[in-house]
């Protein structure tokens, strides 16, 4: 597990010129944030930069030149007061491929620590692991990406929420491995909490999928009526809440920050009630970042609502 010095949240997101709007400021809670707003108000939008800002070089780089039309300028502060900016001239300069253009400034991004002083992207991204779920509209994988995965267990007519769902299979499988191996004989209390986390998955996913038989199977192999299947057959729904729980539970417990772009789409109400308390439950340490358009899901986290209209001001 991670030490308490590694346990830094993002405190707050500035944007400057926000669609044309005005400025945005947001605010955040250590535990909980869920953002509303209509269709096209650039939800995903924020997650997305934050995130490649945060964790994806590349991804930023695709993003730049739409960004730049949207929004001036991007600032997130964190918990132990160190902000990351965007977009910031770092002088770096690089020649077309083709050698006969100019020279251009490259966009980047610059980290300052609570003295102000510069600090490398690679010692923020020491103290804040993040993630990125995006709305469940999943393409049919190509044939490409498929011919890729292992085929001790292949699936028929994979999506591509079918190959994410066995990539965090394999992940959660290796990691019980190598708790069994880093775990002593005489070290039964630690071997007693890794265990108890691995199986929390278990115990959440069967208060979603209750008619299903238990248990489940490390390779998440389900049975209902006598019939044994695996999870590509399992309905939207049901697998997206198996990936959430996978990801959410494959970081151990440890802290995080988790953006999660509309995670409850294709969920029943009852799901979707439950749903943002199941996953707190089985990562206490991380801050969910979380948006979405059905009431339901700010169940019992009224006060950690925002409209993306009531963080613009003029």
């Amino acid at each position: 597990m991670k030490t308490s010095t590694n346990m830094v949240k993002i405190k707050k997101i500035e944007i400057k010129n926000y669609f044309g709007r005005g400025n945005f400021e947001w605010n955040l809670d250590p535990v909980v944030n869920i953002l509303g707003g209509k269709n096209g108000s650039g939800k995903s939008t924020i997650f997305k930069m934050c995130y490649a800002m945060l964790n994806d070089t590349n991804l930023l780089a695709s993003m730049e030149g739409t960004i730049k039309k949207i929004f001036k300028e991007v600032t997130l502060t964190f918990s132990n007061d160190w902000t990351l900016y965007w977009p910031y001239n770092s002088g770096m300069m690089h020649l077309n491929p083709d050698g006969n253009k100019p020279l251009v400034y490259m966009e980047s991004i610059l980290v300052k620590d609570d003295k102000g002083k510069e600090r490398r992207l690679a010692e923020l991204q020491d103290l804040v692991h993040v993630y990125l779920i995006n709305s469940f509209e999943q393409h049919v994988a190509k044939a490409t990406q498929y011919d890729q995965q292992p085929k001790a267990q292949p699936l028929d007519d994979p999506t591509m929420l079918d190959l994410m769902i066995k990539d965090q299979i394999a992940i959660r499988n290796q990691k019980a491995i190598e708790n069994l191996m880093d775990v002593s004989d005489d070290d039964n209390s630690k071997s007693i909490e890794n265990k108890r986390i691995f199986n929390l998955v278990y115990t959440i996913l069967e208060k979603f999928l209750k008619e299903y038989d238990k248990p489940f199977k490390s390779s998440f192999e389900f049975s209902k009526n006598g019939e044994k299947f695996g999870y590509e057959r399992l309905s939207m729904g049901e697998k997206q809440i198996l990936l959430l729980l996978l990801m959410v539970g494959n970081i151990n417990q440890q802290p995080s920050v988790f953006f999660m772009d509309e995670p409850d789409l294709s969920m029943h109400i009852d799901w979707k009630e439950i749903l943002v308390k199941e996953l707190h439950n089985l990562n206490p340490n991380m801050q969910i970042i979380l948006s979405t358009h059905a009431p339901s899901v700010i169940t019992g986290w009224h006060d950690r609502v925002k409209e993306v209209s009531q963080l613009i001001t003029k």
